[in-house]
């Protein structure tokens, strides 16, 4: 829903922060063979901050050797037993360029890649035997440090954020690991069928325009298995020279993103001809002064987000599971919040994706059988469940007219809500990163889906405190 375009082009600019000030070109390969220029990176490289590079996260390896070939087609890594792996490098905050080249000179391969904490960005590309294709896309590196240019201090972490309390499993064991989106590197993970990595460049973006996002757990990147927030999925859905920044945070509110100091940091980066989209309601049901305290804050963002040259993006937040009743039909879980977003808009003549409406038509299609695979419980997706969030929300960039719609990639074409993807045809690989609390679930150490000692969610790892209305 459009109600005045703001911009009549898109204003690209750079988005980079002051820590970054010398130019970035590091390259990696990882054949038998080393490459001209190139960090040969071998198995047994683990990453470590005074080394700069390596595989993360306990990730296991193993090298491919193709003898006989050329240096760049004689070899790759692959996950050991077919599982996920991660690499990384030590970075400054700002945006970088990621070039990946995968493939394998002799077999066919399927690779997805993710950013950080679980972003998707490459979804399953495929390359013939005998073919190698090299892959780019931006990726935004951030540290919770605000200039002292933009007032000075610190984003106010949550537990999840700030403690070793994510894990990943190795055989029967859990192995502690920190949140991926606030630390000094930049994060890679390779996973599917029968991924191949040859090697990676990275480097200074160049004129990026960002997607900031701000909201909570419905649109966060999602630490762990089986979680998944919508915007997790976006970057997958664009091309250079746009870049996702993904502020949401499990728990947040409308005025909690203010006082934790998110707002200020990401005002801090922000340059014109960016876009912010802001999403909140659900955890606003019990603040004090209902929807027109609510419609306040949001004249607030809108009106900073102007001050600083960039567009803002109102998105009314996604209807609850329980908002599909026992006839099948849909009903409003949020009360008048999304109406006060949809005023706020229309008052400050802005774009506005009604991501709310869109969900209640989604749900109704998707049936109560449907919603099973839509979500973990009453208020979080699972990945067909944001994945499918996330494509409304491009249609909605792309009825709205919005110049980042010329960034999308070719594959999209429409999507309508009353006609989903269906599940079964749905393939997203599976996350090293599980929650130890899922018994049942992916989590399972043993295979079965079923853990030997089920235990309480660490609250903090997602932020629950009342699952049905709350999303963290």
């Amino acid at each position: 829903m459009r109600y005045k375009t703001t911009v009549a082009a898109t204003i690209i600019s750079l988005t980079l922060f002051a820590a970054n000030t010398r130019a970035i070109d590091l390259k990696y390969s990882f054949g038998p063979q080393p490459l001209p220029g190139y960090t040969h990176v071998k198995p047994d490289d683990t990453y470590s901050p005074d080394k700069g590079y390596g595989f993360d996260l306990a990730s296991k390896v193993k090298l491919v050797d193709r003898a006989g070939n050329e240096p760049s087609l004689a070899g790759f890594v692959t996950g050991q037993d077919n599982k996920p792996f991660l690499f990384s490098a030590k970075l400054a905050p700002g945006v970088y360029r990621v070039t990946v080249t995968l493939g394998d000179s002799t077999g066919e391969a399927t690779t997805t890649v993710k950013s950080e904490t679980r972003r998707l960005m490459l979804e399953s590309v495929t390359t013939a035997p005998g073919e190698v294709k090299s892959y780019s896309f931006l990726v935004h590196v951030r540290v919770p440090q605000i200039p002292e240019s933009a007032g000075g201090g610190v984003v106010s972490f949550k537990p999840r954020e700030r403690d070793p309390i994510l894990f990943i499993w190795e055989g029967a064991a859990m192995l502690a690991f920190k949140e991926l989106d606030w630390d000094e590197k930049l994060t890679l993970e390779f996973s599917d069928r029968n991924p191949c990595l040859d090697s990676i460049e990275i480097t200074d973006a160049q004129n990026p325009t960002t997607v900031y996002l701000v909201g909570d757990s419905t649109m966060t990147d999602q630490m762990m298995e089986p979680w998944a927030g919508w915007g997790m999925m976006l970057p997958r859905f664009f091309n250079e020279p746009l870049v996702v920044a993904n502020y949401a945070e499990c728990g947040e509110s409308a005025a909690s993103f203010i006082s934790e100091k998110r707002w200020p940091k990401l005002l801090s980066e922000i340059h014109k001809g960016d876009y912010v989209f802001i999403q909140f309601g659900i955890n606003d049901q019990g603040m004090r002064g209902g929807a027109p305290a609510f419609k306040q804050l949001f004249e607030r963002y809108v009106d900073d987000t102007l001050a600083h040259g960039a567009i803002p993006v109102l998105v009314t937040s996604q209807n609850l599971r329980r908002s599909l009743g026992a006839d099948g039909k849909a009903v409003q879980t949020l009360r008048d919040f999304p109406d006060a977003m949809r005023q706020v808009a229309k008052e400050k003549n802005v774009a506005l994706i009604d991501l709310n409406a869109m969900s209640m038509t989604l749900y109704e299609a998707e049936g109560m059988e449907g919603l099973k695979h839509f979500f973990v419980e009453g208020t979080h997706q699972q990945d067909y469940g944001a994945y499918e969030l996330c494509k409304c929300v491009v249609q909605g960039i792309i009825d709205d007219k919005l110049p980042i719609a010329a960034y999308l990639t070719a594959d999209f074409k429409y999507f309508d809500p009353a006609k989903p993807d269906k599940f079964e045809d749905f393939h997203m690989p599976q996350d090293p990163q599980l929650d130890p609390a899922r018994p049942g679930g992916p989590g399972a150490p043993n295979g079965q889906g079923a853990m030997a000692a089920p235990r309480a969610t660490p609250r903090a790892a997602r932020g629950t405190t009342r699952p049905t209305t709350r999303a963290n």
